[in-house]
């Protein structure tokens, strides 16, 4: 029963989340699968680790596909590349058991994520006080 209504309130706010608060979500939920993946190598569950980060790599491909790289111009290639990169490291993590190149990922991804929230909140304060 309490599973049913942490499911039901999160398909509420994904469903009335911004485009920018969506993005911001899926930065989180890679940040966390990065944190179980690192929780699992460290526990020598390789299993789990293997689908933690086949988890973040899969949000990773949406951010790169929420790009517009017609509209976004050389930001968004530059995030493109970014992306690309991670997507690599996080190869490298999985299967040479690679803690550093996950902690690395983490790392530019929490960036990122910190940067466009904050982009994402001034925009919101901004249209909030018009």
């Amino acid at each position: 029963m309490y599973q049913q209504h942490v499911s039901h309130y999160k398909r509420q706010e994904i469903q009335t989340a911004s485009p920018g608060k969506l993005i911001i979500m899926l930065y989180d939920g890679a940040l966390r699968n990065l944190n179980a993946a690192e929780h699992a190598y460290e526990a020598e569950d390789y299993e789990r680790k293997a689908q933690a980060l086949s988890k973040a790599q899969d949000i990773v491909m949406e951010l790169m596909n929420a790009l517009n790289l017609e509209q976004g111009g050389v930001i968004a290639k530059n995030l493109e590349s970014l992306y690309v990169y991670v997507l690599q490291r996080l190869l490298d993590a999985d299967t040479n058991k690679n803690l550093r190149a996950l902690r690395e990922t983490r790392e530019i991804l929490s960036e990122l994520r910190d940067a466009y929230a904050s982009i994402v909140n001034r925009n919101e304060t901004v249209n909030a006080s018009r």
